[in-house]
């Protein structure tokens, strides 16, 4: 006799019980770029951001910490 798992009887029974099923999550259209903080910086602990027409420094720690400042 096969045996189904928990997670397949889950929707059924928040059905019965009155509680609709959760829904599945929907993927964003536009994902949010990510870079790691070691390609930006390479060898240097600190890089210049030119942010419209204002320049921010973002600097690495000896602790590994970031800060971004104008």
């Amino acid at each position: 006799m096969a045996t189904k798992s928990a997670s397949s009887l889950a929707p059924r029974l928040l059905q019965v019980a009155g509680v609709p099923a959760p829904q599945k999550p929907v993927a964003l259209a536009d994902p949010v770029k990510r870079i790691s903080s070691r390609s930006l910086l390479g060898q240097n602990n600190s890089l210049v951001i030119d942010h419209e027409g204002i320049s921010y420094i973002l600097r690495a720690t000896r602790l590994g910490k970031l800060i971004l400042t104008k």
